[in-house]
């Protein structure tokens, strides 16, 4: 294993032998820095970026024609077909000012200025080389400044906030359930393939009065525009197979396909620290049509169902025998939106999505001494389920106004259900929430803009409505340099399995102050952040013995229920991203300091939480060969030891975990003795075998306790991809 890690690292200092070379200008004579030039036909493509005298050259070991494509924020793209036999090359550009472009920013992508400084974005293909991150949408973006290492968790975590403060966007509308179920100890994948999206996005503070009930992060996920052609496309993965056919019509395409996932072979291979009875096993369907309505205009449709079902056994320390958890979870998820230019400048979006997710399953636990004549342990079980099923609609207008300003409007409504039991015991709740949204975008010079918008919320279940102010502004004082100052109020709904209890309960909320500077030359990017949030009228619940409100415990029982809750996240982000120091390298470092405290749930005093490390390092590097034959990746991530509830310990949530250390790479080979596209990855996570802890589970009386380990110490994800007649994956 370490002789491949360093046979990993090594190769990235292999260089090529042809050099392509030549100059960008715009349309008035002057050098162009910081334009992307790429060798398409190639996945990912093959390039570099423009010095500050607009020159390129990069080298290239690849016979046969292929185009050269030149493309910048705010202009129209011009590429070149050429064909490469061993010569040196060189090609010149002019590129034109894109008209229906305001201050780099494309109305139909609906990216506001203030916001794009803040956002860090991941394309599919980046999220696929990403060691680590075994092609998970949300383990990439983990590598950003301000994202936590989930560890054990379901779920997102942003700036100190829970999993359930991110809001998930599919094409701008809603996936409730974006991520498998909440299990004990399990930290399940988004549910989305990365191959769907052109990019991927979140945001750490100050978005757009357009997205709500988020008090920490919007995840934004957009897909691509219709298939460049029809292809077929089959996946074998040491988890499971896939297949899917894309068709190509004249303006528009369709994908079909399915996934089946069965873990039973690979964790006969793996050794495992969870105790499976069931190996997990999913079933999937998806569908994605798109229809291309004019040049600026797109309808999409998809839908996407899983049926998952696994059984494991759970250290309970409060019992010399294991408890047995079975879950399936069944999701169904499908999204309709439509988004052109109208009535002139007017730029329209309209969507609908629908989520519903029905979960199911039995707890089997063993009390102590309950045993028969026979020495047999007794298990008393108990069934549960959970059912979420949520509508969103959502309906806004966006247009430009004296040159380059831009003003957004529109209204959504969220009509959502929620229904749950176990054992005997059943409750549920609906509720459906209206929203208005209104922002704008004042250019008042090239350098210095501000952006400005209000947010109206009313929930029919709780009976009330909030205002929510949000400002940025945004200052240009340099052309390589940015500053952005931002302040805003954000409010959501208590967690459903409260609601589904009590209507007696507030919004709960959170103020964010933030300052944030960025850098930027050629293909080197710096960014620092620092933070201040405030937490307001979050739940607080009394139970009989502290529960943390995690995934598993003794059944919940909460006596009384009030927002008397607070807390605070502040701290400092720091990026440093360069794209070719080093021929052919790209890497970036993310640095992330959170001091967090809240006293909420069942907290007996304000307290760091288990899911917000201290200290969060993140080194990712990756190297592509000059013939892009061959990509190599590798990621080492730090996280300071996490909080954990001893009874023993006078100091509620004083016990810290060990650092986490982990070291991952990543290998893609692109074969060309195969028909069409095909792709070979191998991804070894934590390589070294670092031990990794994420809490402790005690004994109510805290006389013993067992450690809250990850699935396996080390995890290998080895898959071929192939499409047949395609350029690019779909599904």
């Amino acid at each position: 294993m370490l002789l491949l890690a360093g046979f990993v690292w090594s190769a990235f200092f292999c260089s090529g032998q042809t050099v392509l070379s030549g100059k960008v200008q715009s349309a008035e004579g002057l050098p162009m820095p910081g334009v992307s030039v790429r060798l398409l036909n190639l996945v990912p493509g093959l390039g570099t970026t423009t010095d500050a005298n607009g020159q390129f050259k990069f080298k290239a070991n690849v016979s046969g024609h292929y185009l050269l494509r030149v493309s910048a924020v705010g202009y129209l793209a011009d590429s070149l077909r050429v064909l490469i036999k061993g010569d040196s090359l060189r090609a010149d550009f002019i590129l034109q000012e894109n008209h229906h472009n305001l201050a780099g920013i494309q109305i139909l992508n609906t990216r506001n200025l203030t916001e794009v400084n803040r956002d860090y974005t991941l394309g599919s293909i980046a999220m696929v080389l990403t060691a680590g991150a075994a092609a998970d949408v949300t383990a990439a973006l983990q590598t950003y400044p301000g994202a936590a290492p989930a560890g054990n968790e379901t779920g997102f975590f942003v700036r100190g906030g829970t999993a359930a403060e991110t809001t998930v966007l599919f094409d701008g509308m809603l996936v409730k359930n974006a991520f498998g179920s909440r299990l004990p100890d399990l930290a399940n994948r988004s549910r989305f393939s990365a191959f769907l999206f052109d990019k991927t996005t979140f945001s750490t503070n100050g978005y757009s009065a357009a997205a709500g009930q988020a008090l920490s992060s919007v995840l934004s996920m957009d897909t691509r525009g219709v298939a460049v052609k029809s292809s077929t496309e089959f996946s074998l993965i040491d988890l499971g197979l896939g297949a899917a056919h894309t068709h190509r019509f004249k303006n528009s395409s369709l994908m079909l396909g399915g996934n089946y996932y069965n873990f039973s072979p690979y964790h006969k291979i793996v050794p495992q620290n969870t105790q499976w009875k069931k190996d997990p096993e999913q079933k999937q369907l998806s569908m994605h049509y798109k229809y291309k309505t004019s040049e600026t205009g797109m309808f999409k449709v998809f839908a996407d169902y899983s049926d998952t079902r696994l059984s494991f056994y759970i250290d309970n320390p409060n019992y010399p025998d294991k408890d047995l958890l079975f879950n399936r979870n069944e999701n169904l998820y499908a999204n309709v939106n439509y988004q052109d230019f109208i009535a002139g400048d007017w730029k329209l979006f309209a969507g609908v999505s629908y989520n519903k997710t029905l979960e199911s399953g039995q707890v089997s636990t063993a009390e102590s001494g309950s045993k028969t004549t026979e020495g047999a342990v007794l298990f008393n079980t108990s069934p549960y389920f959970q059912n979420d099923e949520v509508w969103h609609q959502k309906f806004s207008l966006s247009r430009k106004f004296r040159g380059s300003s831009l003003i957004n409007f529109g209204a959504e409504l969220f009509e959502n259900s929620r229904s749950e039991g176990y054992a005997e015991l059943s409750r549920k709740y609906s509720d459906v929430l209206a929203a208005g949204f209104a922002e704008s975008e004042l250019y008042f010079t090239d350098q210095l803009n501000l952006k400005s918008g209000l947010r109206l919320e009313s929930s029919s279940y709780l009976r009330q409505l909030n205002l929510a102010p949000r400002t940025a502004l945004y200052y240009q004082f340099h052309p390589a340099h940015k500053v952005v100052a931002s302040y805003g109020w954000y409010y959501q709904k208590p967690d459903d399995s409260f609601l589904t209890q009590t209507a007696d309960l507030e919004y709960e909320k959170s103020i964010q102050y933030a300052l944030e500077y960025e850098f930027k030359v050629l293909f080197r990017t710096l960014k620092l952040s620092v933070y201040q949030k405030d937490y307001q009228q979050l739940v607080k619940i009394k139970t009989p013995v502290f529960s943390g409100f995690q995934a598993y415990g003794p059944p919940l029982k909460i006596e009384a229920f009030n927002n008397n809750g607070k807390g605070y996240a502040r701290g400092v982000d720091v990026f440093w991203k360069d794209k070719q120091s080093i021929d052919l390298i790209e890497y970036y470092v993310s640095y992330s300091y959170l001091d967090t405290k809240r006293d909420y749930i069942d907290f007996e005093a304000s307290a760091r939480p288990a899911f917000a490390p201290q200290h969060t390092f993140n080194l990712v590097a990756m190297r592509i060969t000059s013939n892009a034959r061959w990509q190599f990746s590798g990621t080492y991530t730090f996280s300071s030891g996490r909080s954990y509830y001893n009874p023993l310990n006078p100091v509620f949530m004083g016990d810290r975990t060990p650092h986490n250390h982990n070291f991952s790479i990543g290998i893609n080979h692109l074969p060309t003795w195969i028909k069409g596209l095909s792709a070979f990855n191998l991804n070894l996570n934590n390589v070294f075998g670092f031990k990794q802890v994420y809490g402790y589970r005690y004994a109510y009386d805290g006389s013993r306790r067992t450690a809250i380990l990850p699935p396996a110490r080390r995890s290998i994800l080895l898959s071929f991809l192939m499409n047949i007649d395609g350029d690019e994956f779909n599904h």
